[in-house]
């Protein structure tokens, strides 16, 4: 029996991809979407029963219109909505070059998309369902020439708890911040960047990230056991936003 339907942004690869295929072993149904016609055909080709593609650009309100009349013909309703479309490079060009054209575009795709997902999706919610934003601890740390990401998936943290409340207590609204999470099978285009055990040691959990660990957080907080939750970050980094690093190790007491 199926657990509910559940609409996922940016399916196409990476992180979105895991936890399409995560869901889909749980028995949910997985209504996609994603801006890359490539990568879609490439997972249509798959045949994953219970998934179902559109494809989307999500900072394009009147796409998500049309997308929120096609799911309430074939759907209905929906049980939980995850947006996690993103233009995912992090690092932009040094803040005196900045395009704000790049500027626009991250913070279209990156903010504006789930707002809009969540604007003409939310009527079609259950009751007791749930929305979840996926930001970044990026939103908390930054690296030079960061701007643009960290400016949207900072935006996208307020945006949750300002949607828990205007949706509640209807809808449910809960952000996942990432730290490492491991892609690099996931990708359109193999990725030979693999985490080593350099990596993997730095984490105080003793290892990088897995699609697996953000996506069972994701499917707890779209449950009703997670009833009482909204309008939290949940950050999920393997304990790497609270380990003081020191550029050539710890301070002496």
């Amino acid at each position: 029996m199926s657990q509910g339907k559940i609409l996922i942004t940016g399916v196409a690869r990476g992180l979105g991809l895991g936890m399409s295929r995560y869901f889909l072993q749980h028995d949910y149904q997985v209504l996609g979407v994603d801006i890359d016609k490539n990568a879609l055909t490439r997972l249509e080709e798959t045949g994953l029963p219970g998934l179902q593609l559109v494809h989307l650009d999500v900072s394009e309100e009147p796409s998500v219109q049309a997308l929120s009349r096609l799911i309430e013909r074939q759907f209905g309703q929906l049980d939980g909505i995850i947006n996690n479309a993103a233009i995912g490079q992090p690092c932009n060009e040094p803040l005196s070059q900045l395009p704000l054209s790049h500027w626009q575009r991250v913070l279209a795709v990156n903010l504006t998309g789930p707002m809009l997902i969540s604007k003409h999706m939310a009527p079609l919610l259950t009751p007791g369902a749930a929305i979840i934003n996926i930001a970044s601890t990026r939103a908390h740390q930054s690296e030079p020439d960061n701007e643009a990401y960290v400016a949207a998936k900072g935006g996208l943290i307020a945006l949750t708890h300002a949607m828990a409340v205007s949706l509640g207590p209807a809808v449910r609204v809960n952000v996942i911040s990432p730290g490492w999470i491991d892609v690099s099978r996931l990708q359109t285009v193999p990725n030979n960047e693999a985490p080593d055990e350099h990596d993997h040691r730095q984490h105080p959990a003793g290892r990088v990230g897995k699609v697996e660990d953000v996506a069972a957080l994701a499917r707890f907080l779209l449950s009703g056991e997670a009833g009482f939750i909204t309008g939290q970050e949940y950050v999920i980094d393997g304990g790497m936003s609270k380990r003081m690093i020191y550029p050539e190790g710890p301070a002496a007491d």
